[in-house]
């Protein structure tokens, strides 16, 4: 933003003379302007670039130009610019000061190797003839840019041990104070220390803490500073370096060693930071068998698998941290297991064929009983009905009705017979108090020839007593 010590406004402009003031101040007489940057920030030991423009109408031609610097004691000329006689600057100031491009139009200066000496303001005079002066002023503010580095922990990261400073961001001498911060996708947290130096710039250290474990070995933190001095962010990234002890494994063994085998062998691998050192082979269950070598990291064995190279491997790893073992179960088999396999299809294909043919005589056989034994006839499970659900036959197919005077005498003496069994039953139940009551005898009156109804169809004749039940 540029401050211009005279503006004549146009009358097409005028709405927005009210905009422009609060941005601009006026001073000097109308014809001319000088415009200057309100505030300039000048980096320490670095150049700093005072910019003035002059805007001249063409009625009016320029004398000279110039800039003075306020001090406590009063105003002192530090670069003078005129059109005819050229520059003039004084001694103090001839090896850090030059106009950098010195015309009518611009009185803009260079000032090299900024220090804290140089913060102060600054006023650009433009000089015309016949109006006179007219001048702008700048302030200027020394900024100090940090010293950016960092450093790791004061003790070595350990997986899994306590929580401790991974590492530290630091902003050295800054002004004013750097904002510091860790970029990472870590679970820790950061701490911030400022201390104050004696010329007045501030550090910054900002150390992050974290509990180390190996998983994000090698993993990157990133520090981050953001100063007015500098033009973009500063980055510094922190590689992590986490130690551990060996993490092994034994490759190798497929689970299909069998006798006879060749060119096997067991190679143990182990992770570690730092790396690992050592190594050793060893039989838990007995001694190493002959025809095998142990070469560095890996267990050859040099002649065929036999039967007794079966039992439990151990393979020891060391390095800085600690020593770790890992353990290992060999099984030689007598066959392979494609062999395995192939025995256990026969097998099973055999007994898929005998259970087919024992299926077979199965359903032979019951096919066969089956057609010897002939099938029920329908009429046997006919169920003869009881005469309630059963209709009588037709009077032609009922054989001839015999009267029944001619077996009187049979059913009478039937009848009475059956009375007198039920009268002794009867009798049995009855309490011994009670006279038994005297049965009537029915000798004497046989069934009359009444009692039996003629009922004729034709030549049919059906007789029915109506005494008896009838179902």
């Amino acid at each position: 933003m540029f401050l211009p010590c005279l503006r004549i406004y146009p009358l097409h402009k005028r709405q927005h003379a009210v905009f422009i003031f609060l941005l601009y101040s006026l001073t000097g007489v109308g014809g001319s302007q000088v415009l200057v940057p309100q505030k300039v920030s000048a980096v320490l030991g670095k150049n700093v670039t005072l910019g003035c423009s002059v805007e001249v109408e063409a009625n009016l031609s320029l004398t000279q130009s110039s800039w003075e610097r306020r001090l406590p004691t009063g105003s002192v000329t530090v670069a003078v610019y005129n059109p005819v006689f050229g520059i003039s600057i004084p001694p103090d100031y001839v090896r850090r000061l030059s106009f950098r491009s010195p015309s009518s139009h611009d009185a803009t200066i260079v000032l090299e190797d900024v220090g804290f000496a140089d913060i102060g303001v600054y006023t650009c005079k433009v000089a015309t003839f016949p109006l006179g002066n007219t001048q702008a002023s700048t302030t200027v503010s020394v900024l100090v840019e940090p010293k950016v580095y960092v450093s790791a922990g004061s003790v070595a990261l350990l997986d899994e041990g306590n929580e401790t400073v991974v590492a530290t961001c630091i902003a050295e001498r800054a002004l004013p104070p750097a904002e510091v911060s860790w970029e990472t996708d870590l679970f820790g947290h950061s701490e911030v220390t400022l201390q104050d130096e004696a010329n007045g710039t501030t550090s910054t250290q900002v150390h992050y803490l974290w509990q180390p474990t190996r998983h994000v070995q090698g993993h990157a933190l990133t520090c981050v500073v953001r100063h007015p001095a500098l033009h973009t962010d500063f980055r510094i990234p922190y590689q992590l370096n986490v130690e551990y002890a060996p993490d092994i494994v034994v490759v190798g063994y497929d689970g299909d060693w069998h006798v006879g085998r060749e060119s096997v062998q067991l190679t143990c691998k182990a992770k570690a930071n730092p790396p690992a050192h050592h190594f050793r082979w060893i039989r838990l269950d007995g001694d190493m068998p002959e025809g095998v070598e142990i070469l560095n990291n890996t267990l050859l064995f040099l002649r065929p698998l036999q039967r007794n190279d079966s039992g439990v491997y151990r393979c020891e790893v060391a390095n800085a941290i600690n020593l770790r073992s890992r353990d290992l179960r060999i099984r030689i088999q007598d066959q392979s297991q494609e062999q395995r396999y192939n025995s256990i299809a026969v097998a099973g294909a055999v007994m898929g064929a005998v259970l087919a043919l024992f299926l077979i005589a199965v359903f032979t056989i019951i096919i066969l009983t089956a057609r010897k034994t002939s099938p029920p006839a329908f009429t046997d499970k006919v169920i003869d009905l009881p005469p309630t659900h059963k209709p009588p036959p037709p009077y032609t197919e009922r054989p001839t009705a015999i009267p029944l005077a001619v077996h009187a005498p049979q059913v009478a003496s039937l009848s009475q017979t059956r009375r007198a069994d039920r009268r002794f039953e009867m009798a049995e139940r009855t309490p011994t108090r009670l006279a038994p009551r005297e049965p009537r005898s029915h000798s004497h009156q046989p069934l009359s020839y009444q009692e039996w109804v003629c009922h004729q169809h034709g030549t049919d004749r059906v007789y029915i007593n109506h005494r008896e039940n009838y179902v």
